[in-house]
């Protein structure tokens, strides 16, 4: 019964305080040379105040995005440069070992602007891309973000993730609550107003729905907010645990754990709860899954050796098999890229931190030290980020890392403790 004791704390324990006093961590990693790229000072055609302090923004987000994103070297222009002749200018630009020349215009039309971009060639002056965009000023961050992942399409052929959002869990109403938030700590929101507890917010694949675990009925039951339509269901409500949902790659299908019966276990169900399949049996008790890219196999964490580890298994339930670790294990997460799995293990006395498994060599790296506690991380859509829950300051906020564990820093700043973050697709709306 000690095993069993043990994770049973640790998943109820988790569901009913979620490391009340600790914090939520993003991590980022690079492997490839950057590009260089000078970014110049946008243009405000009609002068007015407002037009200036748009071209400015948009300038200073796509700057950001570009650095953040670590595919580039950025150049910053300065404002005489855009009185310098076309061709002096791209000179400039070359001798300081920029490859491509960002440049913007920005002009108001009653309350909306039209920014007009122009990415050239600096040795032979050639537009390589521009496009015109025109939106509300309230959604400048928004059309920045639309042009940073454009610049990193067509420099390295992938999705940037400018426009992806983090979803989390804050106590500071005295309730946890569920917020979202941008990839870059913008636009703060709340999602629900319950006044109960709800944790483990999880994201669909096309980014319209949030499933997460709610006690609003007075019992751990399995939501669905659909964040297009605000409107809020209830997915799975079977008497006990209705939680660490997960949906399929395909959208269709939710994999979670359900109490029915004496050990917790994984269970596939369809988007209106109705079970069809229990995955996983045994006298042991089955977590925290989560799917391959390609939706053929998940990993999860079982305690049938006594302690929780991780498995892997084919998703018609055959072919388990344990990843080999050391110490107690949580919260595996799959890599979008599908070579790569992050999760959370302590040692014997020590913190939990965070490892990522490659999957092709068996190789394990550590990305935290023995910062306190790290933990549940959840892989930005491009699988070179990582978000992730720490304590390290004494409350939950959110940080942001490379994959290597490289560049930490602070996402958002927020009264209360935050929790159980989950990062979206890219959001093209």
């Amino acid at each position: 019964m000690k095993k069993i004791f043990f994770f049973v704390f640790t998943v109820v324990f988790f569901i009913l305080s979620c490391h009340a006093q600790d914090e939520i961590y993003l991590s980022l990693s690079v492997a490839v040379k950057r590009s260089d790229i000078a970014v110049e000072n946008f243009r405000a055609v009609d002068k007015n105040a407002n037009t200036v302090k748009v071209a400015e923004l948009l300038k200073e987000i796509i700057e950001s995005d570009l650095v953040f994103s670590r595919h580039f070297n950025v150049i910053h222009g300065s404002q005489k440069d855009l009185s310098l002749a076309f061709k002096e200018k791209l000179l400039i630009f070359e001798k300081k070992g920029a490859s491509v020349l960002l440049t913007g215009s920005v002009s108001s039309e009653g309350d909306n602007f039209v920014l007009e971009v122009e990415m050239l060639d600096v040795v032979t002056g050639e537009t390589i891309w521009k496009h015109k965009y025109k939106s509300e000023s309230a959604s400048c961050r928004y059309i920045a973000h639309e042009i940073s992942d454009e610049i990193v399409r067509r420099f390295t052929g992938e999705n940037g993730i400018a426009r992806s959002k983090i979803v989390f869990v804050n106590d500071s109403t005295r309730f946890k609550e569920l917020y979202i938030i941008d990839y870059d700590g913008y636009n703060l929101r709340r999602l629900t107003r319950d006044c109960r507890i709800n944790i483990l917010p999880r994201w669909s694949p096309d980014g319209e729905q949030i499933i997460y675990t709610s006690y609003l009925y007075n019992n751990p039951d399995l939501f669905s907010l659909n964040i297009v339509k605000n409107r809020k269901s209830i997915v799975s409500k079977y008497q006990g645990l209705n939680v660490t949902g997960i949906y399929a790659p395909d959208g269709k299908k939710i994999l979670l754990t359900l109490s029915r019966g004496r050990y917790p276990k994984l269970y596939l169900i369809n988007s209106v709860g109705e079970i069809l399949k229990k995955m996983t049996d045994g006298s042991y008790i089955d977590t925290s899954p989560s799917f391959a890219p390609n939706g053929q196999e998940i990993v999860f964490v079982s305690d049938r050796l006594g302690y929780p580890q991780l498995y892997i298994m084919n998703i018609d339930g055959g072919n388990v098999r344990r990843l080999t670790t050391s110490g107690f294990c949580d919260s595996p997460a799959w890599s979008p890229r599908g070579d790569k799995i992050v999760f959370t293990m302590r040692q014997a006395r020590g913190n939990y931190d965070l490892y990522v498994y490659d999957l092709p060599t068996a190789k394990i790296t550590k990305l935290t030290n023995n910062q306190k506690n790290n933990e549940n991380p959840t892989w930005s859509p491009d699988g070179r980020f990582v978000a992730f829950y720490s304590n390290r300051s004494g409350k939950g906020e959110i940080y942001i890392t490379a994959i290597d564990g490289s560049g930490t820093r602070k996402l958002v700043e927020m009264p209360g403790a935050s929790y159980t973050p989950a990062w979206s697709p890219v959001l093209t709306r």
